[in-house]
């Protein structure tokens, strides 16, 4: 059997980047200082780096699923230009009140639903007792406490690099 991986799992906006509302267009997407610097750190301590985010501006028709591509598309690249990379993104396009047409549902995909970490966890074989997760909201909190995963809501005193160097030095060596 594949040795299971550790992995640390980041809500998007007001964690990686800005959070400006309905994120639209590249324009308005501005990462966070030291962002790039701290997805490095976690590269080189071997955690697969993933990304969980609620994006109801799809559902809300606020934002076009290409866009959203294209957003994350440019994230990648910034990334890689700073030797950094994010294993996988996972998002949740659907909102159970005001998702328009096939968007409006209740999904456990939408946090503070677990569905994505599931799905993550399936997919790349994580051991969420290695692994954590950082977000900034409640329903971040909820998501993560939805299947035992050890969460940190994203310091407003410190960037991310920071707070990951904090939270490595505590963390015994797997």
């Amino acid at each position: 059997m594949k040795k299971s991986k550790k992995c640390v799992f980041l809500d998007r906006d007001g964690v990686i980047n800005e959070d400006r509302g309905y994120i639209n267009n590249i324009n308005n997407f501005k990462i966070l200082p030291k962002t790039i610097e701290a997805i490095n750190l976690l590269n080189i301590k071997k955690y697969l780096v993933i990304l969980i985010t609620n994006q109801a501006g799809v559902g809300r028709g606020l934002i076009k699923l290409n866009e959203l591509k294209k957003i994350h598309s440019y994230l990648k690249k910034k990334l890689n230009e700073g030797e950094a990379y994010i294993d996988d993104i996972f998002f949740c396009p659907f909102h159970p009140e005001y998702g328009l047409d096939k968007y409006k549902k209740k999904s456990q995909d939408r946090k503070p639903g677990s569905g994505m970490i599931k799905k993550a966890v399936r997919k790349w074989n994580i051991d969420l007792n290695s692994s954590f997760m950082i977000g900034d909201k409640k329903s971040d909190f909820l998501c993560a406490k939805g299947v035992g995963l050890k969460f940190y809501y994203k310091s407003k005193k410190m960037n991310l690099f920071n707070q990951l160097n904090k939270i490595l030095a505590k963390k015994p060596i797997n």
